[in-house]
């Protein structure tokens, strides 16, 4: 027994020494391998490319190769082997597979070529300047509808009174309108070009030429025969306002309106319009300025005082509504300078004043006078404010003169061409009375004064001539036949 304790003792460490040496080998080869095995998940796991490469080429590399990429660590043979044989794509995947994925350049694209915008049609310009002579002081701008015997287009005359010759002359299309700077710098034309569109020129009057050119949709285009201008500059020269007559947008079938503005400085409309609801065919009573104004609306019978700031936003927009039946009428407003009131003249001649600031109405010394008519227009006042220059019609008939201001302002004319005037009442516009009266061998539709006031021109369209009276001595002194049909004029100042 004694002797077997003894084998044991001398037989267990020479099998422990074999044994201890058997365990460490293995364990840290099992470790590396097992460590090795979850390095290469990890990277399988963040790219699944690599990953698949590596299933497909087991044998490509192995896990514990160095990374080729950092310049500490010499690559191994195989590595190079590798290299110089360039191997097949998923061999560099897996050799590459403990670096990052190599990030691909998106490959330059050459840029579409643009299409270019479809160019809208340039619309067909209707107003020219065929001949010209500087203006001289006191010349006009005659208007005329029919300057070749009702053919298409209208023409603007310039004319010199002194002589009656036609100096210049502008065709234009049909329905123009024009107006003029104060310092006579510029002239403003409309026309219409088709549709809801209208042209707008602006004449260098020096010149005669044309500086400029714009579009204008639903332009107020009235009667063949215009009473007065649907556009005007104002007294500083800042602005040019012009009458719109646009659907309504919630309801397509009744108008609506507007006035546009045109900066003159800027030779463009202003974003914003004022709105005039349902004013109809209005015309200006005053425009001393670009920011205030006042309009008459006949076809309501009412008068708005408007005020707006240098971008056109109304700022005030009173409507005032005129405390009489609305088929008496109202033929003319003034504003007289350096006064706060408004002179209405009614369509029986009776003169009413409305105090601005209180929009009060008041009688004046000038009461109806039936069977006696003043049709609608824009009829001269005095350079002075001092005097106005009305024009009657004498041949009353109760049941049409009853209905006249009622139709006022509708289709199919905004003034039938038979409302005309026989003769000039003259009156005093401080005291609104009579100063004297003036008969015309021909009837006429609408005057102007010269630059002094000393000569009255009347427009005679159905006799295709131009009146000329002496103020000073109230009667007619001579004709001017122009030819076609002188409607309205300005005066060059």
């Amino acid at each position: 027994m004694h002797r077997a304790i003894k084998f044991l003792a001398a037989l267990i460490p020479a099998t422990l020494v074999p044994l201890t040496l058997v365990l460490t080998t293995l364990v840290p080869l099992t470790f590396l391998a097992i460590l090795s095995s979850g390095f290469a998940s990890i990277a399988a796991a963040q790219n699944p490319d690599v990953s698949q490469s590596t299933q497909q080429n087991p044998s490509a590399s192995s896990p514990s190769e160095p990374d080729a990429a950092s310049p500490d660590v010499a690559p191994s043979k195989e590595a190079e082997t590798s290299k110089d044989q360039k191997p097949a794509p998923e061999q560099n995947q897996a050799e590459g597979q403990s670096q990052a994925p190599e990030r691909q350049e998106p490959e330059a694209q050459e840029p579409e070529p643009q299409q270019p915008e479809p160019q809208q049609p340039e619309p067909r310009w209707n107003i020219a300047v065929e001949d010209w002579t500087k203006p001289e002081r006191g010349w006009l701008y005659v208007l005329d509808p029919k300057p070749d015997g009702g053919g298409p287009g209208w023409r603007i005359r310039l004319l010199d009174p002194e002589s009656g010759k036609t100096k210049g002359s502008i065709r234009t299309g049909e329905s123009a309108d024009f107006a003029l700077l104060p310092d006579g710098s510029r002239l403003y034309v409309a026309s219409f070009i088709e549709g809801d569109l209208s042209e707008l020129a602006v004449i260098d009057t020096a010149k005669g030429t044309v500086l400029q050119r714009a579009t204008i949709e639903y332009r107020e285009m009235g009667s063949t025969l215009p009473a007065f201008p649907t556009m005007a500059v104002s007294g500083d020269g800042l602005a040019l306002r012009i009458l719109i007559d646009a659907p309504k947008q919630d309801d397509p079938d009744h108008d609506s309106f507007l006035l546009a503005t045109f900066d003159t400085r800027a030779g463009v409309f202003l974003r914003r319009s004022v709105h005039l609801g349902n004013c109809g065919p209005s015309r200006f009573i005053s425009h001393a300025t670009a920011d205030r104004f006042d309009v008459l609306c006949p076809r309501t019978n009412r008068v708005r005082l408007i005020r707006v700031d240098a971008d056109s936003r109304v700022l005030q927009n009173v409507d005032v509504v005129m405390p009489w039946e609305r088929r008496v009428g109202v033929a003319e407003a003034i504003k007289i300078p350096g006064g706060d009131n408004i002179s209405i003249v009614r369509g029986d001649g009776t003169v009413v004043e409305m105090t601005v600031p209180t929009q009060q109405f008041g009688g004046t010394a000038e009461h109806p006078d039936v069977p006696n008519r003043v049709p609608p227009a824009a009829w001269p006042v005095s350079p002075d404010g001092g005097k106005v220059y009305l024009g009657y019609n004498n041949e009353y008939d109760r049941r049409y003169d009853n209905q006249f201001y009622l139709d006022y302002g509708r289709a199919p004319n905004v003034r039938p061409a038979s409302a005309t005037a026989a003769e000039f009442r003259v009156l005093d516009t401080h005291t609104w009375r009579k100063l004297g009266t003036i008969k015309t061998k021909q009837h006429f539709w609408s005057a102007v004064l010269a630059n002094d006031g000393k000569t009255l021109y009347a427009m005679v369209p159905q006799r295709h001539s131009i009146l000329v009276i002496d103020t000073e001595k109230m009667r007619e002194a001579g004709v001017l036949n122009v030819g076609g049909a002188p409607t309205l004029a300005l005066v060059a100042p």
